[in-house]
């Protein structure tokens, strides 16, 4: 017996542990879901190990980190990058949502620096003329499809403006200090625009596309293909993030709690913003507009970002997110 103990231990010491699970991430507000997983311990309660990393800009430049498979997840706004990988070959899928707009959760908004709008130099969409705007990408992401079509709304071209590609967080301090002229901005650094004086919500993206489909979390091909099972109690945690940033919203759980989570991950102090803060469109189910999503896919392709069209098939695999929200169910 104390042999076969012997023994059990040393193949125990020989045992492979599970690879972390490696995530991108942006530290805004529709990463709530993953770092309210991550913070209430969802993750290791499914018996998973994640390891978080910072994109500080758009979702693009986690592709080529997710094609070298130095990243498993990706949680980012949506670029051409990304669907144009695709329609290269990369299997990569989207799986389930990260961020979508509807009326009542727009957060995600054109705004124009305040003394443009004290001065008068600002009074409509037809003032953007003549403006530099930033975005965090340039070649195609969700924030230049709202952006364009401010534009169109108020018979202006792209040509009509400059685009300067910066973060998030430089898209403030570029208001601030006048480099640039406007942005499309989300949250916290929406309001924290706002509360901060420099600029001013003008519009809401709802108002020019109601259901956008702006961010999304997906899988890398081995992530999805050869580790489905740590895929799934991923997108448990995950969920049980979202429906816990959705309870505390509707005013269903205690949003004070919610708040100081979500300051250890996304740096911004100021409880003033925390308090105005505009919601963010998060399905309690994962799900993502298939519709709306296309609709942009197929926009990235009319304008060349996208070598050929693409199917929803090629893009979406909403398989796991609809096991991981049924078994949720199940546990309630």
């Amino acid at each position: 017996m104390k042999n076969l103990i012997l023994l059990s231990a040393i193949f125990s010491s020989f045992a492979v542990k599970a690879s972390p699970i490696k995530i991108g991430s942006s530290p805004v507000i529709s990463s709530a879901g993953i770092y309210l997983a991550q913070e209430r311990n969802y993750f290791k309660q499914e018996g998973l190990e994640v390891d978080l990393n910072d994109f500080n800009s758009s979702g693009g430049q986690m592709t080529l980190l997710l094609s070298k498979g130095e990243l498993d997840v990706g949680a980012g706004n949506l670029t051409s990058g990304l669907f144009n990988a695709i329609a290269k070959g990369q299997k990569f899928k989207l799986v389930a949502d990260k961020g979508h707009l509807e009326k009542g959760k727009d957060y995600i908004a054109l705004i124009v620096r305040q003394d443009h709008i004290a001065s008068g130099r600002y009074k409509t969409l037809k003032d953007l003329k003549g403006f530099k705007m930033g975005l965090t990408a340039l070649d195609g992401v969700s924030q230049q499809i709202v952006a364009e079509r401010f534009l169109e709304k108020a018979g202006l071209k792209a040509a009509d403006v400059e685009f300067i590609k910066l973060s998030y967080a430089e898209m403030n301090l570029a208001l601030k200090t006048k480099n640039i002229d406007a942005t499309i901005q989300l949250e916290p650094y929406l309001t924290k625009a706002e509360i901060d004086g420099i600029a001013k919500n003008v519009a809401s993206a709802v108002e020019v596309h109601p259901h956008q489909q702006s961010a999304a979390i997906f899988f890398s091909p081995d992530f999805l293909e050869k580790r489905s099972v740590e895929a799934k109690k991923f997108l448990i945690a995950y969920l049980k993030g979202i429906r816990d940033y959705n309870a505390a919203i509707a005013g269903k759980a205690d949003k004070t709690k919610m708040t100081a989570d979500l300051k250890k991950y996304i740096k911004i102090d100021d409880q003033k913003v925390w308090d105005r803060m505009y919601p963010i469109g998060l399905s309690d189910d994962g799900s993502i507009n298939v519709q709306a999503l296309m609709e942009d896919v197929n926009w990235y392709y009319m304008k060349k970002y996208i070598e050929k069209p693409l199917k929803a098939e090629d893009v979406v695999d909403s398989s796991l997110v609809k096991q991981a929200s049924a078994e949720l169910n199940k546990r309630k």
